[in-house]
């Protein structure tokens, strides 16, 4: 791994990088810096998320840099992205959430100009993995728990977040009309989407054998089951199934889309399904739909005597 010191400048050199990971030295953005953060954030109601992904990022500027927030300059903002890109390997996404996590603290709470002249980093334009029809059974068969297998049908067949699937409750399933509610999702807006009947048959069942009352995935001691415990879930079914695309528990909301789009679903109501705010969005997966692009014959495959 290459040394933080290069990036940085500011770093002592008793500093040093472990083999598995670095070690970071000692915290610098104060407790006083910190709550004032949190609580603009808050009065703005910004989602639980978003605000410890702000904090996050405002704490590891001044660790990695070495400064107090009021000694920050735009070239330390400068830096510090670079260590985000060489030495984290942050996606796009994820650096332009770190420019705006800082510009927000710096603009807005410390009242300072910092990162303005600073070009957004470029997006990665990555086309989602999907599974298809015969792998998503194969997935499902392959997890013997109910519960799990449940979690991972409904992430499928309703297009789900992981975050949405694990917070999921009994009151939010609406069995009459085939319907789930996703509550306060990302943008902290409710939607509608769909129960297919067989997950709505399994649901059913579930609920009662299991005497859910209110989260549908409980946790072992409290509240619903952790993201990361579901995304586990996902991948020993993946490894149990032999798949061996690289694929995450968030695939299956790329695939739901993919093969609705297949099955000729207007892509302005999977784009209500999925709640994108943008249909920009929801176009990615025109790119890898192959309704279209199995009709297109290739070349090799024309008869070449038809240029005789």
């Amino acid at each position: 791994m290459r040394n933080i010191l290069a990036v940085s400048g500011e770093l002592s050199k008793n500093d040093h990088i472990s083999l598995g990971s670095i070690v970071l030295p000692e915290e610098k953005l104060s407790s006083f810096w910190t709550g004032k953060l949190e609580e603009e954030l808050h009065s703005r109601k910004y989602s639980p998320k978003t605000i410890k992904s702000y904090i996050h990022f405002n704490k590891e500027l001044c660790r990695i840099i070495q400064k107090p927030a009021e000694q920050i300059t735009d070239y330390d903002f400068k830096k510090y992205l670079a260590y985000l890109d060489r030495i984290k390997d942050l996606s796009g996404s994820s650096m332009n959430l770190a420019v705006s996590a800082i510009r927000f603290f710096y603009n807005h709470v410390m009242r300072r100009k910092i990162g303005d002249d600073q070009y957004r980093p470029r997006q990665d334009k990555r086309l989602p993995n999907i599974l298809s029809r015969k792998e998503v059974e194969v997935l499902l068969d392959s997890e013997p728990n109910p519960k799990h297998r449940l979690l991972l049908m409904l992430a499928y067949s309703s297009g789900l977040r992981v975050s949405e699937v694990v917070s999921l409750k009994k009151e939010h399933i609406d069995f009459s009309r085939k319907t789930l509610l996703i509550y306060k999702a990302k943008g902290r807006k409710d939607r509608i989407t769909i129960l297919s009947d067989r997950a709505a048959a399994f649901l059913h069942e579930y609920c009662i054998n299991s005497d859910i009352k209110s989260w549908l995935f409980p946790g072992q001691i409290s509240g619903h089951l952790h993201i990361r415990t579901a995304q586990n879930i996902f991948e020993k079914a993946a490894h149990n199934a032999n798949i061996h695309k690289k694929v995450s528990i968030h695939s299956l909301r790329h695939t739901f889309a993919t093969h609705l789009l297949e099955g000729g679903t207007d892509i302005k109501y999977i784009q209500v399904l999925l709640g994108h705010s943008n249909l920009r969005t929801t176009e990615r997966y025109i790119h890898v739909a192959k309704q279209s692009i199995l009709r297109i014959r290739s070349p090799l495959d024309c008869d070449f005597s038809d240029d005789i």
